[in-house]
């Protein structure tokens, strides 16, 4: 994703000129804003991807004319580090590492004391699968040895059919045709739709044009989420589109039993034009129908207010936003519920690019006041995905919120190599709840300190100890940029470690998307990664990986809402086993327009029972189920006094 500290920033844009019947190719630095100034009397933003594009053929992706013109300028232009660094570019783009490599030695060898070539080496040498110690001594860079990973993720992406090349953007996990297994919902930018059913046995099949999930104008999508908004017991999609491209529009596909989507968008009263970024689903008002808020005003340079579509319960929605008291204007780009007093009324909490965070308590009657200030909660710069979990398993939910903060290549590689915490005003925000209705900056305390350019972030307990981990979707628009995925595990304590690297994730992709799912009834959370750039020229491949998992136990649970919404969002569990207790909550949506599996996950250590499980539901309704055995997937439906076991593990 673009944004305004990218001025300074190295794009490897290109400029083609034609001299001596050959294409010039060079590196420069871009000098752009965020949002270009448009005509007065246009309220319609440019789509600066495209803008930028139709200036530069590599960020419109030519990799070709670059492959046919960059080793004359090489020969031609012998000791210029530049030329042979573009073409490692190319390479790298083209997913050619192998073959990038002697362009990256050769432009270290031009200019040994400039960082980017020796770091463009080692990622090449990385993602070509070649040892590091086949560099040479003399240009091989050291970074810190990662925190050991007690599970290990393998990219199954080709094997289990889900591949998807493009710009990668929201993720969701959801079972639209009942069949017990989660199917899996991708979007991309300027591309279409992809819903990927899971057949089981690991493997999958694209089905979206078959079954009517289509975009009639090309806009691809930013947002994904499957949402039983009607409670007809399947689950529908809904769709946010392109929220850098300026004004677009929403889309809701009803599910048909399973067999077909049709699009209801302007049946549903969503139709027209807005400026959407994130969404997230909740049952605000308690009336039994799930309810949405939508980030809006990311590519407004005087940002906008955000969105609350209330369920009228008759398959139609109602925007309220300002009734409702959600009238600040702010570039939003990302929203989730969260119950942070425990009152059983969600409250909502936002990020924006440009004015920090935003938390919405939720006063009843269709009423929200800003609390922001009053709970403590200061996001101080650029903001892009937020997260609810329970990191210290307290049964108040606590706050993640991904940061940008990084402007320059060489700064993300000189925090990669030393190690060293990034300054406390550039570093990812962990708030503690302190139940009193503040909460407290944890950042410091939990060791979240490296230096990231998260423009994504989803939680989920990776390694079943009952304790949520946090993965972090890194990158930058620039061509060249290449950084490493973040994978904090929780320790238990308190504190969190980066894995990443050891745990198998040496990706050096651009990350958006990211959900978790026990897709394939192992036990263990697997989860796919929707990368690709913001221009055309970084379009990436889309990856599942599959979590090998490790020796701890772990219970999940569907719930099945009859008073309460039917997908049950909002819904808290209670896990005791031992002297521990587990909590977790019902998801509407989070991190970068994407949702995790609404099965919820409790790991749960080395325990092999529940002794006792809770669920509150939205509706009030407290239950109470004991003794049940871990390593099992169960269904509890509101209201029932007994729960029924869906499988074993």
């Amino acid at each position: 994703m673009m944004k305004k500290i990218i001025a300074n920033g190295l794009v490897l844009a290109c400029l083609l000129s034609l001299a001596a019947g050959a294409a010039l190719f060079l590196s420069v630095r871009v000098q752009s804003q965020l949002l270009p100034n448009h005509a007065a009397g246009n309220p319609q933003p440019p789509d600066l991807a495209r803008a930028n594009e139709s200036r530069s053929p590599l960020l419109a992706g030519d990799f070709a004319s670059a492959l046919r013109a960059l080793p004359a300028q090489i020969a031609s232009h012998p000791g210029d580090a530049r030329f042979p660094y573009s073409l490692a570019t190319v390479y790298l783009r083209l997913m050619r590492y192998a073959q990038g490599i002697p362009y990256a030695l050769e432009a270290a060898r031009d200019d040994p004391l400039d960082v980017r070539y020796r770091w463009m080496l080692r990622v090449l040498t990385i993602l070509a699968g070649k040892p590091l110690d086949s560099i040479p001594l003399q240009y091989r860079l050291v970074v810190p040895s990662p925190a050991p990973s007690p599970v290990h993720f393998v990219n199954v992406t080709q094997k289990a059919g889900v591949a998807n090349f493009g710009l990668g953007r929201g993720v969701a996990w959801g079972d639209f045709d009942n069949d017990g297994r989660d199917d899996l919902l991708v979007c991309a930018e300027r591309a279409p739709f992809r819903l990927f059913r899971n057949l089981g046995g690991g493997k999958f099949k694209e089905v979206a044009e078959q079954l009517g999930l289509q975009d009639p104008v090309g806009l691809g999508c930013y947002g994904a989420y499957f949402v039983d908004y009607d409670n007809d017991g399947f689950e529908d999609i809904f769709l946010t589109s392109n929220g850098w491209g300026g004004d677009n529009r929403l889309f809701l596909f009803h599910n048909d039993h399973g067999r077909r989507f049709e699009d209801v968008t302007a049946k549903a009263g969503l139709a027209g034009k807005i400026n959407a970024f994130g969404a997230a689903w909740a049952d605000y008002d308690g009336d039994g129908y799930p309810d949405v808020a939508v980030a809006a005003g990311i590519a407004h340079p005087e940002g906008d207010r955000l969105r609350l579509y209330h369920n009228q319960r008759d398959g139609t929605f109602s925007e309220v936003g300002l009734e409702a008291g959600l009238a600040k204007k702010a570039r939003w780009m990302s929203a989730c519920w969260i119950d942070d007093d425990g009152d059983g009324r969600p409250d909502l909490f936002a990020v924006s690019f440009d004015s920090g965070c935003a938390l919405y308590h939720n006063l009843g009657h269709g009423r929200f006041q800003d609390v922001t200030q009053k709970a403590g909660l200061r996001c101080p710069i650029s903001n892009y995905t937020c997260d609810v979990l329970d990191y210290n398993n307290d049964g108040r939910p606590d706050i993640f919120v991904s940061t940008y903060p990084v402007a320059h290549l060489e700064l993300m590689i000189a925090h990669q190599i030393s190690g060293a915490p990034a300054p406390p005003n550039d570093r990812q925000l962990l708030f503690r709840n302190n139940g009193d209705g503040t909460f407290s900056r944890a950042t410091e305390e939990a060791g979240i300190m490296g230096l990231h350019g998260a423009m994504a972030s989803q939680v989920a307990d990776i390694d079943n100890d009952g304790y949520p981990d946090i993965v972090l979707g890194t990158g930058n628009p620039a061509l060249d940029w290449a950084e490493p995925k973040a994978l904090y595990r929780n320790d238990g304590r308190g504190h969190f470690a980066d894995i990443a690297q050891s745990a198998g994730l040496m990706d050096f992709g651009m990350l958006h998307g990211t959900a978790f799912s026990d897709y394939d009834k192992s036990g263990n959370l697997s989860f796919y990664g929707s990368f690709g750039g913001f221009y055309w020229g970084s379009r990436e491949e889309a990856r599942l990986f599959r979590n090998s998992g490790c020796s701890n136990h772990a219970l999940e649970v569907k719930l099945v809402g009859t008073k309460s919404n039917r997908d049950a969002i909002g819904a808290h569990l209670t896990a005791a086993a031992g002297d521990q207790k587990y909590h977790a909550w019902v998801d509407g949506g989070s991190g970068f327009g994407s949702l995790n599996s609404r099965v919820v996950h409790l790991g749960l250590g080395s325990h092999r029972q529940v002794d006792l499980l809770e669920v509150d539901w939205p509706s009030g309704l407290h239950q109470r189920f004991a003794r049940i055995p871990a390593d099992e997937r169960i269904e509890i439906v509101e209201g029932a006094s007994k729960f029924h076991l869906l499988t074993k593990f």
